[in-house]
């Protein structure tokens, strides 16, 4: 319907012709008992023409006021859709607007709803109640298309629109965020809307002290016992940890060998204890296998059984996610607890300089450091970890290490005079204050579209000093830990709920009959754990059920030994309730603001699984 102004009027638009009681600041007066007044006349209220110059020549515009500019966040589904643009101001504004995509490849027509390469403009929108909502619809696209919005605050008749006053926002580069900015000093405010390809969102796993192996040699030959020194210091706990298998040349490689304590008399820092007696000759070279190392999925070794899920970029959704993790062959997961959002992890490299950067004061006497230059701050944060793997992108690490300020006071004494004493008093004050990041006065090289920094110099500071072996490493990982973390590292924001963890049952069958004995014949030992308890039929249900107490070899058709004796036909199906070699983690994981470029989120295992 026409709304006076030569435009098609919206929903909030005033309608039709004016009537004799239309309020001044509204327009003038066209039409007066049926009657239109000529080309660049109105009717005045005693019903006698005015020339509409003449008017504002005497009276001025009526002034009017576009405050607020929103679009609906998010980019445009790359399947097409809808997006509401609404436009805030002082009741009885006019405005026009113009959509084109790319180089004005397509514009829309708010008439037919539709694109096409004809040139249009929505003209002259007299919006009465001071609010207009405008809903565009985008057609499916297959590639990254931008939008371009123009809001034209206009003047019409005796009406004159403007737009706030300009506050602009600019991008770490320096570069004006059009979105971000409000208000303009001229008649236009522009906005951009982007269509954009599906991300994925990953939902994998990350063992990230507990994963990569490593290596020591045997300092003394041993013959027949569970006790093994080596050259190092086992109680490092960067070099090895209980629970590691160990392996090495000469030893009963079919026999899980754990390790079970680490200086286990309290008198030899290099002496560790086995699960089994073994004969090693001296200087064969052992290897430390954590735990989880096998595992999938895990960071960017395996990508079997991760959640791959697919949200459009700038979006919030909630999803439901499954992900099954598996333990490499012999070893069994036990579950702590459920996990929670500051369990997710996300992971930044950094490539280190060529040299560390002394602070003034700091001891450098064993060539450890706490500063560092890295090409690149972005997204990293106090709190966030340092690789605390033991070889690998982590063999020059010292751990646990997190980003942090470095901060040291100085201690000063102050007189304190009363009228009968005079004494002294201790009080500190800063002395060396530096941020856990700083950017060191660099300025960003790379913004995304959002105006989130992908790239800008800096240096960093751990709260442990740092070898100085660490200098021109690359690729060095750095954690994100947690729900606060991973929006500085990433910028979007991350939650989960109705967590369920559910292990798989492990069962084997009897590899022959069993007659009142503990030991017991299976066909396959693999995912059996020591301490599991044992269920089936045949086994003795008078009392409780037993437990696993041993097993001949970590893999394979072998004996296990149960708490109590059995007796057992051959082919007999058990069930060993307790750790199992696959656990199965689900539920929904609510994701706001989704970056740009595909993401992996990683729940850190080691924070709520035991691997045995």
């Amino acid at each position: 319907m026409a709304n006076g102004y030569g435009g098609s009027s919206s929903s909030s638009s005033s309608s039709g012709s004016y009537s004799s009681g239309r309020v001044a600041d509204e327009g003038f007066l066209k039409i007066k008992d049926g009657v239109k007044a000529p080309t660049g006349f109105h009717y005045m209220p005693n019903g006698r023409l005015m020339s509409d110059a003449d008017h504002i020549a005497a009276n001025g515009y009526v002034e009017k006021t576009i405050t607020q500019i929103s679009i609906s966040k998010g980019d445009v589904s790359p399947d097409g859709g809808s997006k509401t643009i609404s436009i805030l101001g002082t009741p009885g504004f006019v405005f026009s607007m113009e959509i084109y995509e790319g180089n004005r490849a397509s514009y829309y027509n708010f008439k037919t709803n539709t694109w096409s390469t004809a040139s249009y403009k929505h003209t002259n929108i007299h919006v009465v109640s001071g609010t207009s909502a405008l809903a565009v619809s985008f057609p499916a696209e297959s590639e990254l298309k931008t939008y371009t919005v123009n809001v034209f605050a206009e003047i019409v008749e005796n009406i004159k629109t403007k737009h706030t006053t300009t506050s602009e926002v600019r991008n770490a580069d320096g570069n004006l965020n059009l979105n971000l900015s409000s208000g303009s000093d001229s008649n236009i405010v522009t906005k951009l809307i982007y269509q954009d390809v599906i991300k994925n969102l990953y939902v994998s796993a990350i063992a990230p002290s507990l994963y990569a192996a490593s290596t020591d040699t045997v300092d003394g030959a041993v013959s027949s016992s569970n006790r093994i020194v080596i050259d190092g210091d086992a109680t490092d706990l960067t070099r090895l940890k209980i629970g590691d298998l160990v392996t090495g040349t000469g030893m009963l490689t079919a026999v899980h060998a754990l390790v079970t304590k680490i200086n286990p008399d309290n008198d030899n820092t290099n002496e560790i204890e086995v699960g089994v007696t073994d004969s090693i000759s001296d200087g064969v070279t052992l290897t430390f296998t954590p735990p989880f190392n096998g595992m999938t999925p895990h960071y960017t070794d395996s990508n079997s059984g991760r959640q791959a899920l697919e949200v459009i970029s700038s979006a919030t959704t909630t999803l439901d996610f499954s992900m099954t993790i598996t333990a490499t062959s012999g070893r069994a997961f036990s579950v702590k607890r459920l996990p929670t959002a500051e369990d997710l992890c996300v992971v930044k490299l950094v490539d280190f300089g060529a040299a560390a950067l002394p602070i003034t004061g700091e001891d450098v006497s064993g060539s450890t450091y706490y500063r560092w230059p890295i090409t690149n701050t972005a997204g990293l944060s106090n709190g966030m970890l340092l690789d605390p793997a033991r070889s690998g992108t982590g063999e020059n690490t010292t751990s646990p290490a997190i980003i942090s300020d470095y901060k040291t006071t100085t201690t000063l004494q102050r007189l304190d005079e009363s009228r009968y004493n005079t004494d002294f008093s201790d009080y500190t004050i800063p002395d060396i204050s530096i941020s856990g990041v700083d950017t060191a006065g660099n300025i960003a090289t790379t913004v995304d579209r959002n105006g989130l920094v992908t790239a800008k110099a800096g240096n960093i500071t751990f709260n442990t000093q740092q070898a100085d072996a660490l200098k021109s490493d690359e690729r060095i990982r750095i954690i994100a830990q947690g729900a606060k973390s991973i929006k500085e590292a990433s910028g979007m924001e991350v939650s989960v709920s109705d967590i369920v963890l559910t292990p798989t049952q492990v069962s084997t069958t009897t590899s022959g009959a069993v007659s009142a004995s503990a030991t017991i014949g299976v066909t396959a030992a693999d995912n059996i754990t020591v301490g599991a308890t044992i269920r089936g039929v045949g086994i003795n249900s008078a009392v409780a059920n037993p437990t696993v107490v041993s097993k001949a070899a970590k893999t394979g058709g072998v004996n296990i030994v149960a708490s109590a004796a059995q007796t057992l036909e051959s082919g007999a199906t058990l069930f060993f309730d307790g750790p199992s070699n696959i656990i199965t983690l689900t539920g929904k994981i609510k994701v706001k603001d989704m970056p740009i470029t595909d993401q992996t989120l990683y729940f850190n295992v080691e924070r709520f699984l035991t691997c045995l």
